[in-house]
């Protein structure tokens, strides 16, 4: 029966067409273009204008839905990317989070580090190079961090195992710590064997078997503690349902798919949970879930947690989403620095496309002022961003015109720093606050020890 009804959307999604207009990003009732204007006017543009009352919101939002569930948030820190931010989020969020979820380790490097003094790291994707362990092994010895690495196969394993032995031959063996393990459990929705594989391609534990396989692995080796497990459902937290650049029928079907595959979902992880009580098995934590998805996957009770980044800034995309709990609360500004015809403006730098499949909600949606529109031939460019501009909207060399990025972290790598600002009555408190970029951090390369 259910390889029929996946049969009859396959052939729905067939039908379905793209649409070809570009649907400009919602706004919040907390912006105002004049006063944005007004904060840029002094500062050099390209620039990114954070909302930090927008921003305590959010966190307050997600904070409020995770814990009516009885769930802590873990923050995936590359989705900010500015440590003044991650600590406002933490301060703002209390006990309701939990813990962070890094990209690489020279992102937790500079977290850990002086001076921000993070702790209980998750790095959520595997280490296979030598350097990248140096790096963990100083962070837990000679720092005393606490870091949780993931692994999903028993290679991942034999690597560590091995590093260890090194290790433990150049130092006793009581000061000679495990490495603290994460199952990344693949979530996908698979029929016909994985033949259909409907989800990300990240990790090869797809069944309980797999699971238990590797869990049997870890348990065997002296180098290693099972503290924790992953299971990111990519295909419900990263797909927008309601989005303007597919037609309203594809739309439907996600939805309709999404449902379906939240339902497996819990469904595998009752069975994961139920094998490891049965086996005795106790965990740090039990995690899943991402903005896109927050409130359903809170509502799981086989998990302990959930991750939450972009919701904090709310990039575009996740304005395409039908379960939505925070609102905007960033943008970047161009300046207007050519006129080339009536009607047409055109503004320095804008190419900060989002990475992923290629499509237009990848680019950054045109925010304030209301209704100016890229062209589809030219849409952003390295050098230059063209706009049109509606009638009743003035805009002039040298005036600024504002932008949601389509990705809240990627487009700290354009930015050495953000412009934070607050409301205090009718005045604005702004400072400047630094991007890892701005720190001279890089999250994308390895740390060499």
């Amino acid at each position: 029966m259910e390889l029929l009804v996946w049969t009859f959307l396959a052939a729905v999604l067939a039908l379905v067409t793209v649409r070809a207009f570009r649907r400009p990003a919602e706004r919040s009732n907390s912006w105002s273009y004049d006063q944005l204007a007004a904060l840029a006017s002094d500062e050099l543009l390209p620039a990114m204008f954070v909302d930090v009352d927008a921003f305590r919101r959010n966190v307050r939002s997600v904070a409020d839905v995770a814990s009516r569930s009885g769930k802590t948030i873990r923050l995936a820190t590359k989705s900010v990317r500015v440590p003044e931010l991650i600590q406002l989020a933490l301060s703002t969020g209390g006990s309701a989070f939990r813990g962070l979820m890094c990209f690489s380790t020279a992102e937790v490097s500079l977290l850990a580090g002086a001076p921000f003094g993070f702790d209980d790291f998750l790095l959520a994707y595997p280490l296979v190079q030598r350097e990248e362990f140096e790096t963990i092994w100083r962070l837990a010895v000679d720092m005393q961090r606490k870091v949780c690495l993931m692994v999903d196969c028993e290679r991942h394993v034999e690597l560590l195992e091995a590093f260890w032995r090194d290790k433990q031959r150049q130092v006793s063996p009581a000061s000679a710590p495990r490495f603290r393990l994460c199952v990344d459990v693949d979530m996908s929705y698979r029929l016909l064997g994985g033949r259909l594989h409907l989800g990300a391609h990240r990790s090869p534990v797809h069944d309980l078997d797999d699971l238990k396989r590797l869990v049997n692995i870890i348990g065997r080796s002296p180098a290693v503690e099972l503290v924790g497990i992953m299971t990111y459902e990519a295909q419900i937290a990263g797909v927008p349902d309601r989005n303007p650049f597919v037609s309203s029928a594809m739309n439907a079907v996600l939805r309709l798919f999404k449902a379906v595959s939240a339902r497996d979902c819990t469904r595998k992880r009752a069975a994961i949970a139920e094998w490891l009580r049965a086996q005795g098995i106790e965990l740090e934590f039990f995690n899943g879930g991402g903005t896109g998805s927050l409130s359903q996957t809170a509502a799981d009770a086989n998990l302990t947690e959930v991750t939450v980044g972009s919701g904090l800034l709310q990039s575009g995309l996740f304005d395409y989403f039908h379960e939505r709990h925070t609102e905007c609360a960033f943008a970047f500004g161009l300046r207007v620095t050519r006129e080339p015809m009536p009607g047409v403006v055109t503004c320095h730098s804008g190419g900060f496309i989002a990475s992923g499949s290629v499509s237009g909600d990848k680019a950054p949606a045109p925010f304030m002022p209301a209704g100016v529109r890229p062209f589809d031939d030219e849409g952003f460019g390295e050098v230059q961003t063209p706009l049109r501009v509606p009638q009743g909207v003035s805009l002039r060399i040298g005036d600024p015109v504002f932008f949601r990025p389509a990705k809240a972290g990627e487009i700290a790598e354009h930015f050495n720093e953000y412009l934070l600002f607050e409301r205090h009555g009718e005045h604005f408190v702004t400072r400047k606050a630094k991007t890892y970029r701005g720190l001279g951090a890089n999250c994308f390369e390895t740390v060499r020890p």
